[in-house]
């Protein structure tokens, strides 16, 4: 309408306005709004942006792959029957994690990031479903130790958060060789949000800039790596040892690197991760797509009969069940999500912020409102969003004939892109 509207209309102005608005409708159609407003942010500051919840849009979609239900080809299972969905990550660890559900929380630190409140939610949210929560490369924090049943520790490339003592409260060590929306680069967490309070908790200075260089400062090479990996895991008394990193075109090399060394896990996320805060460059053209790294993750296990083993996370982007299942189903131990769950913690309570204030000032370290954010409301409504994703993929399993969310497997898929299909070695629905 509005279109039609303008054509009508468009010859009564001058020609001076008709090639303005035609230059502008061009430049439009060449470049999103939001490149236009970063590439003015640009323009204004002349520093690196620094763009909040990561890539705008992925690469691939997971609704390009379908499952096939069964009818009588396969039996579905009566609603009596009770679907499985526990996961032992790290099986060959001496003390493995065992957790109710395949879903956790991924690394999201306080002080750079969430506020104390915002941790302590996540914490009793994780506890409530069954789940682990994740310190993220921020500090130890007693207080999500305290609420946590389960905690996963990163072992970061900053100085702090790496004493036996704090070690010890691990249930599972993931060492932060970086992610997807960060890659491997430098972290500067700027002086203004190190706060007195933050500043504690650090073991730093109020006001003073701090640096997360681009590599672990003990590890140098491989004989280091598996020092390292040794030295924890003597430490923590045999908890599970995960490394955390972006995929990459790399990651069959990376991961045959990291299990070298002797880990336990392998975590990492596609180019669809989020993150608080970070360069567009790093979110829009570093690395892999979960999909298709996930896909070469599986094949490389599989192939050095590694598979169930070591375990495979993989985060980025994910939001539904069906996300989840899918991930399981291409072979996938666990997911674990980020930016979904400050949206669903926060839920009723945005109403604190709107429509003056976007909510995550709210939920962040430095956000004006976080004194009204309170911690069990958010792990309620989070606990609810993992119940309710949960009973879905239950009844998915279900449909499926499958009493056990790891019994999900490639045949359970269909692609509806031949891409698709090549790249994750299943069925693709052509025309007969």
């Amino acid at each position: 309408m509005v279109i039609f509207v303008m054509v009508k209309i468009l010859p009564c102005f001058s020609p001076l306005i008709k090639r303005t608005f035609f230059g502008i409708t061009n430049l439009l159609l060449k470049i999103s709004w939001q490149d236009f407003f970063e590439a003015n942010l640009r323009a204004a500051t002349g520093k690196p942006l620094d763009r909040p919840y990561g890539a705008n849009k992925g690469i691939f979609r997971w609704n390009k792959l379908q499952f096939n239900p069964s009818y009588l080809k396969k039996n579905p299972l009566h609603s009596d029957i009770e679907i499985n969905t526990e996961i032992v990550l790290g099986p060959q660890a001496q003390k493995p994690l065992r957790l109710k559900i395949p879903i956790l929380i991924g690394g999201m630190a306080y002080g750079s990031g969430y506020s104390l409140n915002t941790k302590i939610a996540l914490a009793k949210a994780a506890t409530l479903a069954g789940t682990a929560t994740n310190s993220g490369n921020g500090p130890y924090l007693d207080e999500e130790r305290r609420f946590a049943q389960r905690l996963i520790l990163q072992y970061s490339r900053g100085f702090w958060a790496k004493s036996e003592k704090v070690l010890k409260q691990a249930d599972m060590i993931e060492i932060a060789l970086g992610h997807s929306s960060r890659g491997s680069a430098p972290v500067r967490i700027t002086g203004k949000k190190i706060t007195m309070e933050v500043a504690k908790r650090y073991g730093t200075i109020p006001g003073l800039d701090v640096l997360m260089e681009a590599r672990l400062p003990e590890v140098e090479d491989m004989k280091q790596w598996k020092d390292l990996v040794q030295k924890i895991k003597e430490v923590t008394g045999g908890v599970p040892i995960s490394v955390k990193f972006g995929a990459s075109h790399y990651i069959e090399k990376e991961m045959e690197l990291f299990i070298e060394g002797g880990v336990d896990v392998l975590a990492f996320d596609g180019v669809e991760g989020g993150t608080h805060g970070g360069m567009p460059v790093f979110m829009d053209d570093i690395g892999l797509p979960v999909f298709p790294a996930l896909c070469r993750a599986v094949k490389f296990l599989s192939e050095h009969k590694l598979r169930h083993k070591i375990s495979l996370v993989v985060g980025g982007g994910l939001v539904t069940p069906g996300d989840f299942a899918k991930c399981l189903a291409l072979g996938a131990d666990a997911v674990f999500i980020g930016t979904i769950t400050a949206l669903a913690q926060s839920h009723t309570q945005v109403t604190k912020t709107l429509p003056w204030e976007p909510p995550p000032v709210l939920i962040y370290s430095n956000g004006r409102k976080k004194t009204k954010y309170d911690p069990d409301t958010g792990a309620k409504n989070l606990h609810n969003y993992f119940q309710s994703c949960v009973r879905e993929m239950e009844a998915l399993a279900r449909t499926l004939g499958k009493a056990s969310l790891h019994a999900l497997d490639r045949t359970d898929l269909v692609a509806l892109d031949p891409v698709y299909a090549k790249i994750a070695e299943i069925d693709f629905m052509e025309n007969p």
